[in-house]
């Protein structure tokens, strides 16, 4: 009999000590999701990354990968989470290279950054492998990096020939300027200008006045218009507008940013008709539309302007994680059934803003977790010690 009690007082200890080690199973958070989705489009052996619709590596989803890496501090660490001279070597491969005058083709992408592998080339996915470039020579530190460089020149040669007459940059040669691209062009110059000062990156603006006069005949009254000819200002245009104003070497302070604040501050939706819209940005006055980009462009004109400190921080935060989709990655709107890396990494780059984006993603639950029962083994194991420490209760009690 005293062993019996000895057991079942050994039992309990047991279970006593069992139970307060076990934790309970964290769930899910908005971290694990985004980290699992980005692991799961990285292609090793083209070092870059696919979106969800096929598996073709391409510039804009290696672009927001690298940028959310970036923004999480994970492209600092090492060994960082890839290869990352294979993923800039993706990007110098989808520079296009050739330059045969007597194909159209060549002449409208040389020097640019193709979406993939010969793929359309744009301003746009041009402005995003010049950003992710910067971010790669920022990890200097290691191998091959700094041995590895992309034809300058010729971007060079493709800025130039996205410059209109008007003074204005274009998605494309030959197609008519709009200033979000113009903005993307002036980026690009400007890096190049600091990347390396030998190519005198300005010297290819024709005539900067011209290019300051364009941008100028966009603004109307508190904003910018996508172009002159286009009939209503935006979020979009207008954050553009002010930071292509503020790129240009000959510009001081930036002619009517504070307007420009204020009423991209007013675009700010904080009773929209959907709770999971409220807090994001409408494109538009009164247009009731708040989106990702709306959202993206008006806080970045807003951090460089200095408004932040006016915008409804917790409610932005919500509309940001509102955006993120099922697969981990984020859409255009909440609610939107996909997503892709661009938003995902823009995502996280926002999130910074107003704290540390791994901390607010880490403290957000998945809310497409399954939250059915799930059994952790170790309340399974309490379980059976507590069984069998009541088995070996009554059958002392018995013999007693």
């Amino acid at each position: 009999m005293k062993r019996v009690k000895i057991i079942t007082i050994a039992f309990a200890f047991m279970l006593v000590l069992v139970a307060a080690s076990a934790q309970p199973v964290a769930a899910a958070t908005r971290f694990d999701s985004l980290s699992s989705y980005i692991s799961g489009r990285y292609d090793a052996v083209r070092g870059g990354y696919s979106p969800p619709l096929d598996d073709v590596v391409r510039v804009d989803a290696t672009y927001g990968a690298i940028l959310a890496l970036d923004e999480l501090g994970s492209l600092d660490t090492r060994p960082p989470p890839i290869n990352l001279t294979k993923a800039l070597d993706s990007l110098i491969l989808r520079q296009w290279s050739s330059n045969d005058l007597d194909v159209e083709l060549d002449l409208e992408r040389y020097g640019g950054f193709s979406e993939y592998l010969i793929g359309p080339v744009t301003m746009g996915m041009t402005y995003m492998g010049i950003i992710l470039l910067e971010m790669l020579k920022a990890q200097a530190d290691y191998p091959g990096i700094a041995n590895k460089d992309i034809d300058k020149s010729a971007l060079l040669v493709f800025i130039n020939r996205t410059q209109t007459e008007s003074g204005g940059f274009s998605k494309i040669p030959g197609n008519s300027p709009d200033i979000v691209s113009t903005y993307e062009a002036l980026y690009i110059i400007d890096f190049l200008s600091t990347y390396d000062s030998s190519l005198n990156a300005w010297d290819i603006l024709a005539n900067e006045s011209l290019t300051q006069q364009w941008i100028n005949d966009c603004s109307f009254d508190e904003g910018f218009k996508l172009s002159p000819t286009s009939n209503l200002i935006g979020v979009t245009p207008t954050a553009a507008g002010i930071l292509a104003l503020d790129l240009l070497p000959s510009v001081g302070v930036v002619p009517g940013l504070q307007d420009a604040s204020n009423w991209i501050l007013a675009r700010q939706v904080i009773d929209a008709y959907d709770d999971d819209f409220s807090g994001g940005f409408e494109e538009g006055f009164e247009t009731e539309d708040p989106n990702f980009q709306s959202t993206y462009y008006a806080l970045k004109l807003l951090e460089y302007s200095g408004g932040l400190i006016s915008v409804n921080e917790s409610m932005a935060i919500d509309f940001i994680l509102n955006c993120q989709v099922e697969d981990g990655s984020w859409g255009y709107i909440p609610g939107a059934s996909l997503g892709n890396l661009v938003y995902a990494g823009q995502a996280c780059e926002l999130l910074n803003l107003f704290g540390n984006a791994a901390t607010i993603l880490a403290g957000s639950v998945d809310p497409f977790l399954d939250t059915g029962i799930v059994l952790d083994w170790r309340y399974v194991a309490i379980g059976g010690l507590l069984i069998v420490g009541l088995v070996l209760a009554i059958v002392s009690i018995r013999r007693d």
